[in-house]
């Protein structure tokens, strides 16, 4: 271990533990977007002898190039980070993952503001890139809980600013044991230095990886539930139960009570809530059988009514039919009064016709 000048507290010392992938371009660019005063960055070459020659700047910012010569496992490498690192206040940041403008600044302004606190930590975006753009799949947001972070990691790393100048935590290295969850078993040494403060909103990107060296799918065995990470949170968990002073085992169990009593009050609500769902499918059910039947009656009467409808039809076409035989006839018997009229006429012509003719025929009288 090397010792650590912190003459430099407001210097801020970047850690990337670099395995030489494609988006370390990426993570230094996001690293020189960062306006945060004194910043260094301390590039780990985790990778070993084929690791390409980095650049000596991002933008305004050095880089400090710090390699072994060889291969590093991620604890080991993040020791070299430290040793490395000049300032008081560090945080990492894997090759895969990048910093969004102001993760620095804000993380440095809350360790302003709190004098007793030892890490400042941001929210920080799961997720994946994609030809789309960028695929949120969670955000890592919560309030600090020591209680829950002996049971679970919730911080990413790079999501951590350390200030190494407050209580011990200048001693506090990474457990070279360990092949996963490093950074959790760092998080656990570090909260027994000083307090973690929460800055809410999200200011970085952790990143989904096709493969990782955690044999996970994402990099780091944050959400693989195989047999090699239940074996290393085992071993982690074993090694600080050893580690509790009686009265820590004593909140752990006080905290394990309380989560107990809860789930038993959460599990009778389910009981109530299922019992009552159950009831209420029967009814929906009872319902929907009514709703059936109705449907099934109204459809009987859209049939009558249409069936009558096409007798009305039916019905009308006939009185039209009626209606024009009627027409005809009227004007038949408009044609025969004209007819009889005529007749009459000519009646009346014939008669005349005859009278004058038997008062030419009548002999005049002898007076």
């Amino acid at each position: 271990m090397v010792a650590q000048d912190l003459s430099r507290p407001s210097l801020i010392s970047v850690i990337v533990r670099s395995m030489d992938r494609p988006s370390l371009g990426q993570a230094l660019a996001s690293i020189a977007a960062q306006e945060a005063g004194s910043v260094e960055v301390v590039l780990v070459n985790a990778l070993g002898e084929t690791h390409r020659q980095p650049p000596t700047s991002a933008g305004s910012h050095a880089i400090r190039w710090t390699q072994t010569g060889r291969p590093l496992p991620r604890s080991i490498a993040a020791n070299v980070g430290l040793d490395a690192a000049q300032g008081a206040r560090i945080i990492f940041l894997d090759d895969d993952d990048i910093f969004l403008p102001g993760h620095l600044a804000r993380l440095a302004s809350a360790l302003d503001g709190s004098p007793d606190a030892v890490a400042a930590y941001a929210d920080v975006e799961f997720g994946s890139e994609t030809e789309d753009g960028w695929v949120s799949e969670h955000v890592f947001a919560a309030e600090f809980d020591t209680t829950r972070l002996r049971f679970e990691n919730y911080l990413p790393l790079h999501a951590v600013m350390v200030d190494r100048s407050r209580g011990d935590a200048r001693h506090c290295r990474f457990d070279e044991s360990l092949e996963l969850f490093e950074d959790w078993d760092w998080w656990l040494q570090l909260m027994r230095q000083g307090r973690f403060v929460h800055v809410p909103g999200v200011s970085a990107r952790y990143r989904r990886s096709v493969t990782g060296d955690a044999g996970g799918t994402d990099g780091s065995g944050v959400f693989d539930q195989g047999i090699r990470t239940a074996q290393v949170r085992e071993h982690l968990l074993l090694k600080w139960l050893q580690r509790d002073t009686p009265q820590e085992r004593l909140g752990l169990l006080l905290a394990l009570q309380t989560e107990y009593r809860s789930a038993r009050h959460a599990d009778a609500q389910l009981g109530v809530a299922q019992q009552t769902g159950q009831e209420l499918h029967a009814r929906l059910a009872h319902r929907e059988r009514e709703l059936a039947d109705a449907g099934a009656q109204l459809d009987d009467v859209r049939r009558v009514l249409a069936a009558r409808e096409r007798e009305l039809a039916d019905a009308m076409a006939q009185i039209d039919s009626l209606r024009t035989i009627l027409a005809a006839r009227e004007r038949e018997i408009g044609d025969f009064h004209e007819l009889v009229g005529e007749l009459r006429r000519i009646l009346s012509a014939r008669d005349e016709e005859i009278a004058n003719l038997r008062a030419a025929l009548t002999p005049p009288q002898q007076s």
